[in-house]
């Protein structure tokens, strides 16, 4: 059944963009060629949004730079506050600065899981795919072979997408990844579906997907991280802003400017070049109306030109757009003057906007999450974990709240009298990056002990339960007494 899509595009009868950027094809049959191309210049319109917020996070933002330039040589300050980059960073630094715990029960499969996760640096690439969705308002996770072994990368939403059926369930059909070659705008196309990977080039003049081999995953390699359901970008929301306190501080820098080069005023005199020179060398005054004493005195001005002075109406300004720009974003300002004396419930009142923003993204990002390692053990390469492993993963992520560590090993300690596992009252111990691993060092560290206390006993003599070869003084004494 066709699901309705609220302000869709249709691009034509089988290919339809949804207001959120979201691709849809609606056929039974094979995707084709010519339909593929089509998603691929939807997604190459869409991107002209995304390259934007890319800008922006690196300090290039568009509205500041092309402003046109100020008439008559008048300051020209071009002041560019990268509040796109600390409000991506501050959020992200938040939300996954911490490794997220992600752990399987079975002991052998975590800890090959762990393995994987390390050698491959899988934190730093969900630090990626949470900063990229962030900027972007989605990216996408790329699962590749390559050498007999298994990898993962980002892939931004610039050069990659997917294609959902267009039905209520919105199961993902097909993905592509492509390259813009050469000025002729050429492209190279991988499309992946669940059975097959197809490459080709439009530039061929050919109609068909070009050269097929199998996929070995036998699902769709590439995974979409977003932000929301809205693929709404950080940055997106308050781009006005972040526009507006550039102008602000550009005008005031411009003020600054002006008032460094105030016009001097010099009424009821006519000045030489010579006097001017004069002026302007000695920063000496002395001037009289007229040379003529016959002529009638007329009242001499010196005085520097002065700008009305809005300094107060523009701190105001600057002041409300900075506070709108954290509200909007729902991310804290960590430099506000206010921020370090607070304690107890007002501290955590001040994370709380940023703390529901990330619970709620942390939902969709770890079934993404579980999508990647859908197709990682799907691969078979890594031993000791089952394909559906993924289905038990259990994703935890460690928000960087400031932590009472006292207080967080009092509640631990509380649990564990109550008899909860060690696995659950390990995870209210903010320090402790991985509960599995962590269970398993104590247990190693609980058998070291006691075998080191049975080597000391044996060391000293003593009697030690279940030992045949006890040669302790009482044993001696007990065998002499029994021979007799």
């Amino acid at each position: 059944m066709l699901e309705q899509i609220d302000r869709e595009k249709y691009v034509n009868d089988r290919c339809i963009v949804s207001e959120d950027g979201v691709f849809y094809y609606n056929s039974d049959e094979m995707i084709s060629r010519s339909d593929v191309m089509r998603f691929v210049e939807e997604n190459e319109r869409l991107s002209e949004d995304w390259r934007k917020y890319r800008h922006y996070y690196k300090s290039q933002p568009e509205a500041i730079i092309q402003a046109h330039p100020k008439e008559n040589g008048k300051p020209d300050n071009r002041l560019r506050n990268n509040y796109a980059k600390k409000l991506v960073d501050t959020y992200t630094g938040f939300a996954v600065g911490k490794p997220i715990q992600i752990t399987l029960q079975e002991d052998v499969a975590n800890q090959n899981l762990s393995e994987f996760n390390r050698s491959r640096s899988m934190d730093s690439l969900f630090t990626r795919l949470w900063k990229q969705s962030a900027i972007y308002g989605k990216t996408y996770a790329y699962v590749y072979g390559a050498n007999g072994e298994i990898y993962v990368t980002d892939a931004p939403p610039t050069e990659c997408f997917v294609i959902y059926d267009a039905t209520v369930a919105h199961n993902p059909l097909y993905a592509v990844r492509y390259s813009r070659i050469g000025l002729a705008g050429r492209y190279e196309v991988t499309l992946y579906s669940a059975q097959y990977q197809y490459n080709f080039s439009s530039g061929d003049n050919s109609s068909s997907l070009g050269s097929r081999q199998s996929n070995p995953f036998g699902i769709l390699p590439i995974i979409e991280v977003k932000e929301n359901d809205e693929r709404l970008s950080v940055i997106a929301n308050v781009i006005t802003l972040i526009d507006e306190l550039d102008k602000a501080l550009s005008e005031k820098s411009n003020d600054v400017d002006y008032f460094a080069d105030a016009y001097m005023k010099v009424l009821g005199a006519i000045l030489t070049d010579k006097q001017l020179e004069q002026l302007r060398d000695m920063r000496i005054i002395n001037l009289k109306s007229s040379d003529d004493e016959d002529e009638p005195v007329e009242q001499l001005d010196v005085d520097f030109l002065s700008k009305p002075n809005a300094d107060s109406t523009q701190e105001n300004l600057i002041n409300r757009i900075i506070d709108n720009l954290y509200q909007l974003s729902m991310i804290v300002n960590l430099n506000d003057k206010d921020f370090g004396n607070s304690t107890g419930i007002a501290l955590e009142m001040k994370y709380k906007p940023m703390m529901n923003l990330s619970v709620l993204k942390a939902r969709a990002f770890s079934a993404s999450i579980k999508a990647i390692y859908e197709v990682v053990f799907a691969s078979d390469l890594l031993d000791g974990i089952p394909r559906d492993a993924w289905k038990d993963l259990d994703i935890h992520p460690q928000y960087d709240l400031p932590h009472d560590t006292l207080t967080e090993a009092q509640t631990a300690q509380a649990l564990a009298n109550l008899g909860i596992s060690r696995g659950t009252w390990l995870k209210q111990i903010s320090i402790v990056d991985d509960p599995r691993q962590e269970e398993k060092a104590m247990d190693d560290e609980h058998k070291k002990q006691i075998q080191e206390n049975i080597d000391v006993l044996k060391g000293t003599h003593s009697v030690v339960d279940g030992e045949h070869d006890d040669d302790s003084s009482t044993r001696k004494e007990a065998d002499k007494s029994a021979s007799k």
